[in-house]
């Protein structure tokens, strides 16, 4: 006979003795209890009856594979008393037992289900605990709410039962094997592999054992085994409530029908109040309504799945309890509705007692209640009546230490900073989460998408072969529904689930239409979602594709005859320095109607903590990612993907993101929402002067669907050339918006600002840019943000458009103190002289001062800049490394996304951009007057020509790895003819050659050496040679920048510029950095340490940048030439090359100077994906001529002020060359 399948390899086999799914149960002795536990103020349990197992004295063992375990293991007197001591709740991997892993759909061992290794690492837990001595009085569960990812328990020697499934509950009666007032002692083995394993393929760490609460449940013999509350809505067609019911089917257990005959429930439901929170201290005034209703016996209310004869010994009753809201006092106007932006709650207590006698009460349950609904209507997704905008993140369970357990503070810090970061959406990736996040969106306000744990991405990585999926197998038909049903079960009553998923990347078969049967038999208020087969079968009601592009999603929303709405469930990848292109997408959403968001992947980098130590002895503690723990096979960083590190401090792109997600749009009155985008706009409206006598007013639109503008106070202000202009009572320039403006949700209305155009062109006076700035602030404490957190700030750009002002300097601009210092400091005298490969070029100031440039004649590069500020003064060295042009970064995540040589980062490496040097004898110099000659104003002109080709072998040059852990498919995940991100690989390697592929630049420059001692350089380039390499239709030529590179010394640590910030920004990706007049005391304030380093760092649209000395305020400027002109700035202690090498952060290594550039262009960074070129056209560099002007300027040395100084001295540089 044939050897029975073991469980953990059997698909049939997903639970023995394993009780039916319900909603989480708590049995409270008191309605206090039960009201207090719904303040969720504490995760650990409240309830009496609840004892929790959780802890640090878990004996633990982990053996090789389950046949190495022993035999005796799970015997009551096993000694485990030299095993070491874990943590439950905390994966094994986490506390030094085994390795993480990390893959992102290849599985960690052989393809063969339902198979898994024979070397399959088993843990085995022991635990002793006291059971009270009334645990004998009633009935006792034994539940684990998450062990990865199979496991075998037993108590007391005795064997109790079986799970898979590793992120619901698994629940056992342990009624009979529990010793109440005694010493009990619990073993669990937990398979790291197991067939369960086939179906929990998600992008994310593989990591085992007991990760979530252990407990037992204590309750009466007669008890709620489970309810379902409902609050169907109806809505007239003016999108007033009509209708509103609260219906509660409760679900009781008990010893016989004769024991259950006498018992009631009475239902209680109280209003929490504005923070969610039900009041214990205050219940009469909070108590909305109260009804109860008898039982009447129904078989299905028992559980009788988990124990032989157990329909002989227990019994089963239901009591329907109804309630017309809208009969109650106040009706519907009293009634308040739950939604993201105004979370009302109530708390429903559930009170089984006798009906008969004294009203025994025997237990108390409860959850929270919001009354609510969701529908897909009229082409679109509608949340009580109304439809909403989806600003989503997809968001993992994770902790960089304790890895997918997670606490309850931490789960409270990530809702607060996704509101704060103007999310009003979750989708649980890609698995039910821990019950309290459920219970916390639900008070603090957040629409879930609640997701099946179901994903089977490594059977078809192509998404060629659907029939490979299991979801096409009659062998795991019943593994897979089950799985959602039980999710529904467990959730069902929560306030905040929007929509059900089916899980993810799973294929499409007849598991997912059962599993949407199921749900929508089961739900009628709640749509369906599943991408899986196309995001448009039958068994989801949005099209929710994943990473489409935007024409694409636009094209979905207007696809003939489609009555569902687009709700991208995936999209803009975040891995490292990404997020570029997403107001493209919002753009989008919010001027179709059909096209109603998205959600962002993903929220926070899974990298793990890791302690290390290093060849020379010194501890570190870095974030680990793939392949950092030995773990082979492995998708290295591709596990770093979020808008916020493993620490939760937020990315830089998250700015982005709360810029585009804010609740108001604001303009310029008549400009409308064309002008909300402040300093992007284009319109031909800003080529219009403002009338000078009417007042200034502003434009503003409430874009929230269910809540007023009252939580919001604004205020505004005047930037000149980027600093606030003062105000009355405020030294940042902020005045409060005249009267209170009260906008409903979707109203618009019009704000003065209490001041006339022609008085804002007088405070403005002198300008060559000004700003119109509007900032929102939360006007009172809120759950989840202080008063005063900032909502949105928007910038309107008044430049060119303000009235004339007649007392104004007459050439447009007034003076600034710095130019008046100019003549000052002019040159008495020039002296050039050639030395060998170098020509030198002297100023001799009348102050006394001087400065000597010196430039290579064999590179035409500037090489060094020694400036003397006076007699007494040495002279200091500017330059710390040679200027020279620059045209590479240091590849990103986005820019090696491709294979086959297609990626951005593979054809700069083909062209040899990595590794460009002057070919020698092709350098140039001439200067315009060797002889020694007093100034006359027109300065010295250095010109200089080269050639730049790439070295034959560059020490610093660093292979590539394209499309690291890529195995997403882009537009194919819904569409399937050929898009322009569907790239001919071979073609792409034919059109290269086998030679050719290396480019060349050719420069010129010319240097002019001004009278006052600074530094202007005309820059002209020729690039159109430098990507000769063909590519195949579908891809576009792109250089990373075009600019120039120097060091500074390492003192220079004040930094100050005018243009974009205060945080890294970059074309495609700056709608949340305001323009103005930004300051750090540091250089390291400006590096962005992504977990995998890469270009990073830089600042866009900059007028000026100063560099000084944080002492003595010497330094140097560096100005835009030209109206319109503006640079992309990076300055680092880290080199380019650094930047490559380095594989962590901690393993980048600084030059012991200052790298600065100053890009002309720079590329943009992309993030519609990772795995395919993704920067917009307009975003990218073309290979072809350049032509751009730079001046640069020694800063003296002030007694103090130094930086307000050099900001004054910056003004008056930039100002004097537009």
């Amino acid at each position: 006979m044939a050897a029975r399948a073991a469980d953990w390899e059997n698909p049939s086999v997903i639970g023995i003795n394993k009780r039916a799914a319900h909603v989480p149960l708590r049995s409270f002795s008191s309605p206090g209890q039960a009201l207090d536990h719904y303040r969720l103020h504490t995760d650990v349990p409240l309830s009496s009856r609840v004892l929790s197992l959780n802890g640090d004295d878990w004996r633990f063992q982990l053996f090789e594979r389950p046949e190495a375990v022993p035999p005796g293991f799970l015997a009551a007197d096993f000694d485990a008393s030299t095993w070491p001591q874990v943590t439950v709740p905390t994966n094994w991997e986490c506390q030094g037992f085994g390795r993480p892993q990390y893959t992102n759909f290849v599985y960690p061992f052989p393809v063969n289900p339902p198979s898994v290794p024979k070397d399959n690492p088993t843990g085995c837990y022991q635990l002793a605990f006291d059971a009270p001595a009334t645990a004998g009085d009633g009935r006792a569960f034994l539940v684990f709410e998450g062990v990865d990812s199979a496991f075998y328990c037993w108590l007391n020697g005795q064997f109790v039962g079986y799970s898979q499934d590793s992120r619901l509950p698994a629940e056992f009666d342990v009624t009979t094997l529990l010793q109440p007032g005694q010493r009990n002692v619990l073993a669990v083995q937990v398979m790291k592999w197991s067939d369960g394993s086939y179906l929990e393929d998600q992008d994310m760490w593989w990591l085992s054992g007991i990760h979530r609460d252990v407990y037992l449940l204590l309750k009466p013999r007669e008890h709620i085994r489970d309810f379902y509350v409902r609050t169907p809505l109806a809505f007239d067609a003016h999108g007033g409530l009509a209708g509103a019911r609260l219906e509660v089917e409760v679900h009781v257990e008990g010893s016989s029908a004769a024991a259950l005959e006498p018992l009631a429930v009475q239902a209680s439901l109280y209003r929490c109040n504005d923070a969610g929170e039900p009041d214990p201290t205050d219940m009469n005034n909070s108590l909305v309504a109260q009804l109860s209703a008898e039982l009447y016996p129904l078989w299905a209310a028992a559980d009788t799945s988990a124990r032989a004869g157990a329909a002989d010994s227990s019994a089963g009753a239901r009591a329907l309890l109804l309630l017309d809201m809208l009969s109650l006092r106040g009706g519907a106007e009293a009634l308040r509705l739950w939604s993201a932006e105004q979370p009302h709650l109530y708390v429903l207590l559930l009170e089984l007692q006798r009906s008969t006698g004294d009203g025994q009460v025997l237990e108390i349950e409860a959850c929270q209640v919001g009354f609510r609904h969701a529908e897909i209507k009229g082409h679109q997704l509608l949340h009580n009546g109304q439809p909403i905008m989806v600003k989503g993140v997809n968001r993992h369970e994770h902790d960089q230490w304790r890895g997918k357990t997670v606490s309850l503070d931490s789960m409270v810090q990530d809702i607060c900073l996704m509101k704060r970061l103007n999310f009003n959406a979750v989708r649980c990736s890609h698995y039910p989460n821990h019950t309290l996040w459920y219970e916390l969106c639900n008070k603090l306000g957040l629409y879930v998408v609640d997701e099946a744990n179901v994903e089977t991405h490594g059977f078809d990585p192509a998404l060629v072969n659907n029939h490979l999926n299991p979801a096409c197998s009659p062998l795991w038909l019943n593994a897979i529904v089950d799985r959602g049903m039980r999710m529904f079960e467990r959730d069902k009553n929560h306030a905040s689930i929007l929509l059900w998923s089916l899980g993810n990347e799973s294929g499409y078969g007849p598991a997912h239409l059962a599993m949407a049967g199921y749900l929508r038999a089961r739900d009628t208020s709640r749509p369906i979602h599943y991408e899986g087969g196309g995001s448009r079968t039958p068994a989801t009601d949005v099209i929710c594709p994943m990473y489409a592009r935007v024409h694409q999603t636009v094209a979905l929303g207007n696809l003939p005859g489609e009555t569902r709405p687009v709700v991208l469930c995936e999209y803009c990848h975040s891995m490292g320095n990404s997020t570029g292109n997403i107001h493209k997408y919002w753009e989008a959403f919010e001027t179709h109607p059909h096209l109603q968001g998205g959600f962002i992947w993903d929220w926070v980098d899974q990298a793990l903590l890791k302690q290390e130590t290093l060849p020379d002895g010194r501890e570190i503690e870095y974030w680990a990612y793939g392949g950092d723990y030995g773990d082979q096979p492995n998708d290295a960083q591709f596990v770093c993907n979020g808008l916020v590190w493993p620490d939760r401090t937020p990315h830089p792109a998250a700015y982005e993101v709360k810029y585009l997600q804010a609740p108001l749009a604001i303009a310029l009155e008549g400009q409308n929402e064309r002008g909300q985008n402040g300093m992007q706009d284009e319109t031909p409206l800003r080529q219009l002067t403002l009338p000078a006598e009417q007042e200034a007013r502003l434009w503003l639109r409430n874009k929230q669907h269910f809540s007023s503008s009252s939580d919001l106070e604004l205020t505004w202000r005047l930037l000149a050339d980027g600093q606030p202009r003062p105000a009355a009572g405020s030294k940042d320039g902020w005045r409060a918006l005249p009267g209170h403006l009260l906008l409903g949700p979707q109203q618009s209305a019009a704000a003065g600002l209490g001041a006339t155009w022609a008085k804002l062109a007088q405070q403005a006076q002198g300008a060559a840019e000004v700003v119109l700035e509007v900032r929102a602030q939360l006007a009172q404490d809120l759950p989840w943000a202080p008063a005063g957190h900032e909502v949105q700030t928007v910038q309107l750009d008044l430049s060119g458009r303000l009235p004339a002002n007649p007392d104004e300097h007459s050439a447009g601009l007034a003076p600034v103190c710095g130019e008046q210092q100019r003549e000052q400091s002019r040159a008495q005298g020039f002296a050039v002289d050639r030395a060998g490969d170098s020509l030198r070029v002297e100023c001799l100031q009348q102050s006394g001062a001087s400065s000597s440039l010196t430039f290579d004649a064999s590179t035409g590069g500037l090489v060094s800049w020694v400036v003397v500020d006076g007699a007494e003064d040495p002279g200091h060295e500017l330059l710390a490394a040679p200027l020279t042009p620059c045209f590479y970064r240091a590849p990103t995540d986005n820019d090696k996304g491709g294979s086959g040589g297609t990626s951005y980062a593979a054809r700069w490496k083909a062209a040899g951009l990595d590794r460009m040097a002057v070919v020698p004898g092709t350098a140039r110099i001439e200067a315009s007057d060797e002889q020694p000659r007093p100034a006359t104003g027109a300065g010295i002109e250095v010109c200089c020509s080269f050639l730049l080709r790439p070295a034959e072998d560059h020490p610093e040059s660093e292979p590539l790895e394209e499309g690291v852990g890529v195995g997403e498919v882009g537009g194919a995940h819904w569409l399937s003819e050929n898009q322009p991100t569907v790239v001919d690989v071979a073609a792409a390697k034919e059109g290269a050659g086998p030679s050719g592929s290396e480019g060349s630049i050719q420069c010129e420059v010319t240097y002019t050496v001004r009278d006052d001692a600074s530094l202007h350089m005309r820059w002209q380039v020729d690039a159109r040679d430098s990507l000769p390499a063909q590519l195949a239709p579908g891809l576009d030529r792109s250089l990373p920048r075009v600019g120039l590179c120097f060091g500074v010394p390492s003192n220079l640590q004040q930094v100050d510029w005018y243009g974009c910030g205060p945080h890294e920004c970059y074309s495609d990706r700056k709608s949340g950095a305001p323009l103005r007049c930004h300051s750090v005391g540091s250089v390291d304030q400006l590096h962005v340490p992504y977990i995998y380093p890469s270009e990073s760092g830089g600042r866009t649209d900059v007028r000026w940048l100063a560099l000084s000395d944080t002492d003595s305020g010497a330094g140097l400027l560096a100005t835009a030439v030209g109206p319109g002109s503006s640079m992309q700035i990076n300055v680092s202690p880290y080199s380019v090359a650094s930047f490559e090498r380095a594989k962590h952060d901690h393993e980048l290594q600084p030059s012991g100077f200052n790298w600065v550039h100053l890009d002309h262009c720079h590329m943009g960074v992309g993030g519609d994906d990772s795995w395919s070129p993704t920067v917009h056209k307009e975003y990218l560099v073309p290979p072809a001529r350049y032509d751009f002007s730079v001046l640069l300027k020694p800063l003296k040395a002030g007694k103090n002020g130094h930086s307000s100084s050099a900001v004054a001295a910056a003004t008056a540089a930039w100002r004097a060359l537009l």
